[in-house]
């Protein structure tokens, strides 16, 4: 089975999960539930620092991510060592497993980038190196540069995946499998949008709030054909008898492209629900019946299908990444 992985994200500053106390109980009930790695960012504003006051810390294997392209000049060498030692001294631990790049840097060189990498994997700060929202040819191209320099090769990819956003199994899953890098898929849910219905949509619920994170996830995924697969992505969980955000995941974790050395990344916002979607990921398989029935839905969604968060990102003029700094899921 995938590898299951809790997004740090949940311990941001403000976030329903971030207290000393609540973080104490989510790490018992992890640890419980066999999961044993927290994948956080730079960019998730506390999580770093409500990981290092945890004394349980140190039993689970934790994850960062630097900047790069969401914050212009982070990709540079000498910010990236900093960056990463930072990381390592707010999180409380001795090395990160792994470290990836959370954005492509349009405004770095990739050879400074990846010597900064470099850098930071000789001193011992992390074990392996990791890319996310990278498109395939600059997964390549990191690749050759970083194999033709003796610098660490990226084993990790994380990236946007779920039963309404599948471009990438056509575009960039065929390049991972030939040079060797595993897939955690992150934003399972669409970013909350499988588990709502098209009048939470208009409603502006959740993440759907066009003021929310300069209306991201509205923008990428509240557009006609995906409002009426929501419609036909209802009645499947109704047929399966389980609910909308069980069969998101279980799709994941069980019949999408993923393989057994992949990942799925998930979040929470209460004890109860971090419980319960373990328990749903467990329960393996989806009938044959829904199986189907989702990759009928992909076909009639993948023409206003999104790519990923960062994809968004560039497209929208005058936006810098603090307006949606306390996305989910960047």
């Amino acid at each position: 089975m995938v590898k299951i992985v809790f997004g740090g994200s949940a311990f941001m500053s403000g976030a329903a999960l971030g207290s000393p106390d609540i973080m104490n109980k989510v790490f018992d009930a992890l640890l419980t539930s066999g999961v044993t790695t927290i994948d956080t960012a730079r960019l998730y504003t506390g999580s770093e620092e409500a990981i290092g006051k945890q004394e349980k810390r140190t039993q689970f294997a934790i994850d960062t991510k630097v900047p790069g392209g969401f914050v212009p000049g982070s990709a540079r060498k000498d910010t990236i060592v900093s960056h990463v030692k930072e990381a390592i001294q707010k999180c409380g631990i001795k090395q990160f497993d792994i470290v990836y790049m959370h954005s492509p840097s349009a405004d770095v060189p990739l050879e400074d980038t990846l010597a900064g990498i470099n850098e930071a994997y000789k001193l011992g700060f992390f074990k392996r190196f990791g890319l996310s929202n990278y498109a395939p040819q600059d997964v390549q191209r990191v690749y050759n540069l970083a194999k033709e320099k003796g610098y660490p090769l990226p084993e990790v990819y994380q990236g946007n995946y779920n039963p309404m956003a599948r471009h990438l199994e056509k575009d960039l899953f065929p390049v991972l499998r030939k040079l060797g890098i595993v897939f955690y898929a992150y934003s399972p849910l669409a970013g909350g949008f499988l588990s709502k219905s098209a009048t939470d949509l208009d409603a502006g619920a959740g993440r759907f709030n066009k003021d929310v994170m300069g209306g991201m996830y509205n923008d990428m995924y509240n557009k006609p054909s995906l409002r009426e697969g929501l419609k036909l992505w209802s009645a499947i969980a109704e047929n399966e008898g389980v609910t909308k955000a069980e069969l998101a995941y279980r799709w994941v974790a069980h019949h999408s492209a993923l393989t057994d050395e992949d990942g799925i990344i998930f979040s929470a916002s209460s004890l109860d629900q971090l419980i319960q979607t373990v328990g749903s990921i467990r329960k393996g398989h989806l009938s044959a019946e829904a199986a189907e029935s989702i990759d009928a839905l992909w076909e009639t969604v993948k023409a206003e299908a999104p790519m990923d968060n960062f994809v968004w990102l560039q497209g929208q003029k005058g936006l810098e990444v603090g307006d949606i700094q306390n996305s989910v899921k960047l």
